[in-house]
């Protein structure tokens, strides 16, 4: 048998362990998500930048935060898991450290996304406020921006466990997540705790406007969105578009016809943001930019 370097246990109690049993639906929601945070923890520690959304696994990369399941025991109903690779030590502390970051989150201020869109645009067509390009974007730091990408990424997975807590088929059922590493972390979550949890790592708020260059992938009317390939890193981003009559400008950018170039804003989620492939929300064509700012100057 392998040397155990990490463990990790998690512990269910209540209506949704009822006779030390637990659903299929629960136990597999369970067991994707946790290896989904070790494999988020792993990539973060890989790339000298961190972890980025729609980074992936490798086959290489599996052996460094591959999860065994060890026999269930009872007392609700109790699941361990555990690795024989040294590296997954140091990155059961990333996932640690993530969630005692989400916990220490201690604010609740609901962001409304469009009308910090409003109020920046607003701003910027009065010369108040001046779009950075995303060279500079890239390379400066944002005072909204106080914790790595990395954390709301692994707290993003741990929250999807949590999810199963506060459904209504849980009643007041409870969960701890133990986790292993260098040091020993214990978590507790009942329905009250989940709910405060998924808040903070929810929490979003938008950047400082950048102007972006590149072309859109595609456009999708219904829900106000389209992808939008950055010419400077040649990476994708989901757009979101507050309006109608903003989206009704972007399909003649559709495709390869040409290169579109736009302010907007990148998004901010629980203090972190993803600068090379996050979301980005449009706030106008750069050539109305010009138009605004050539008509307020003497």
């Amino acid at each position: 048998m392998k040397k155990i370097n990490c463990k990790v246990q998690i512990h269910f109690e209540g209506d949704i362990a009822e006779n030390h049993q637990l659903p299929v639906r629960t136990l597999g929601k369970c067991l994707v998500h946790i290896q989904n945070a070790f494999d988020r923890a792993h990539l973060d520690l890989k790339y000298d930048n961190g972890v980025y959304k729609y980074a992936r696994m490798k086959t290489e990369d599996y052996d460094q935060s591959e999860l065994l399941v060890a026999a269930p025991e009872e007392g609700g109903y109790i699941i361990n898991l555990f690795s024989g690779s040294e590296k997954t030590k140091i990155t059961a502390d990333r996932v640690s450290d993530a969630v005692n970051q989400v916990l220490e989150e201690s604010e609740d201020v609901h962001y409304q996304i469009k009308r910090q869109i409003d109020g920046k645009k607003t701003q910027v067509l009065n010369n108040i406020s001046t779009p950075i390009s995303f060279s500079d974007f890239s390379t400066k730091l944002d005072p909204a921006v106080v914790r790595k990408y990395g954390d709301r990424s692994i707290a993003k997975e741990i929250d999807e466990i949590l999810t199963i807590i506060r459904s209504d088929y849980a009643g007041k059922s409870t969960v701890e997540i133990g986790i292993t590493g260098s040091s020993t972390n214990i978590f507790d979550f009942n329905k009250n705790k989940s709910i405060k949890f998924h808040k903070a790592v929810a929490k979003k708020s938008i950047g400082k406007p950048v102007v972006y260059k590149g072309r859109l992938q595609s456009l999708d009317r219904k829900n106000l969105m389209g992808k939008f390939v950055n010419a400077s890193n040649d990476r994708t981003s989901l757009l979101h578009i507050t309006n109608e009559s903003d989206f009704l400008k972007l399909p003649p950018y559709l495709g390869n016809i040409g290169e579109i170039e736009f302010i907007g804003c990148p998004l901010i989620e629980f203090g972190s943001l993803d600068k090379n492939s996050g979301d980005i929300y449009f706030m106008m064509l750069y050539s109305e930019y010009k138009t605004a700012i050539r008509d307020i100057q003497p």
